[in-house]
This record gives C-alpha cells, structure tokens and sequence, in this order.
C-alpha cells in the first residue's frame, strides 16, 4: 500500500501538479505591464519573477486604470475600491498574506486573496485584476499557480515589442519593469 502511495505521489508531482506532499505549486511573479491588446482590450501582464513566462490576463477599463495608477505611485483624490479594501483589511487588523491566480475555467480567469485575522486565516474568492490592485496597495506577494502558467502562459517578450502603458506615464523609481508582448 505504501509503494503505491509513493509512486502516485512521484507520478503527481511529474505531472506539475504540486510539489511532494500533493499541493499545488504557486509560482511568483510581479506586474510586468498594463497595456491595450489590438482591439483596445486593456491587459495585465504578469511575469514570473524567477523565470521568463509571462501570463496576460484581459481586465476591465476601471482596474487597469487602477493598477496603472498605483505601480505608477499615482493616488486619486479619493479612494477608490481596491484602496477602500486595503484599508478595510487594515482597518479590522487583518493582513493580505498573498494573492494567487488560481485556475482558468471556461477561459475565465479566478483568484483568492489569502487573509489572516485575529489568528484566522481567510480565503476570498476574487477577480484577479480587483486582487492584484489590492495585493499592490497592501504590499502583498502575488502568485499563480504552476497549473494556470501550463495552461495560459506565453512565451517572453522581445526587445522589438513595443506597447504603450495604459495612461502613458512613466512608471515610478521601483516600479515593475514595462515590457510588452504581442497578443
């Protein structure tokens, strides 16, 4: 019984499905560009920190001005809902532990911001342009699982490519690297 739990488990992480103990692998990656694909669609491209895949992930007008705004340390006059939820976490003296892209479904991406309060820990399921606009205000790590990067990744971008960030700012000291990808 025990070989055939061993071999499911080799079998398992062989197929990327996680690492040895059976959970998924979430791999980090950081905001690489907000831009507009050909139809003028706005697009979030995340990068894998420690490799060279890239994850575009079509999102609304509103969170790409909201992501853009915020990498490019530009703060409205008001608040607008992803700094109101950094503020509510922090307000209910919880902390945004990590946001991670979770799956693909029916070519839908989802995630789940992982939170913890008063020593119990949270999982809210999320758009993942609204969790990544608050995983920036909040200063959290943003993650994808290794299943979602098989399925959608693409390949790493070339010098040639050029793509105009939403808003056309230059980002800020620090800010995530700006490089584009045709899509």
């Amino acid at each position: 019984m025990a070989i055939h739990a061993l071999v499911a488990l080799v079998w398992l992480a062989s197929l990327g499905c996680g690492g040895p103990d059976g959970a998924p692998r979430d791999v980090p990656v950081r905001v690489s560009l907000v831009a507009l694909d050909a139809q003028n669609v706005p697009v979030l491209i995340l990068e894998e920190e420690a490799g060279a895949r890239l994850l575009p992930i079509s999102i609304g007008a509103a969170e790409a001005s909201s992501i853009d705004a915020e990498i490019h340390n530009q703060r409205p006059s008001r608040p607008n809902s992803h700094d109101f939820a950094a503020r509510l976490i922090a307000g209910l003296e919880g902390e945004l532990l990590r946001v991670v892209v979770t799956e693909i479904r029916n070519g839908t991406f989802y995630a789940v911001l992982v939170l913890e309060a008063h020593g119990k820990r949270i999982e809210i399921d999320a758009r993942p342009s609204d969790a990544i606009a608050t995983a920036l205000r909040a200063g959290a790590p943003i993650l994808v699982r290794e299943q979602v990067f098989e399925e959608a990744g693409e390949a790493p971008a070339s010098d040639d490519d050029e793509r105009q960030s939403v808003g056309g700012r230059a980002p800020r000291a620090g800010a995530p690297a700006t490089r584009a990808v045709e899509l």
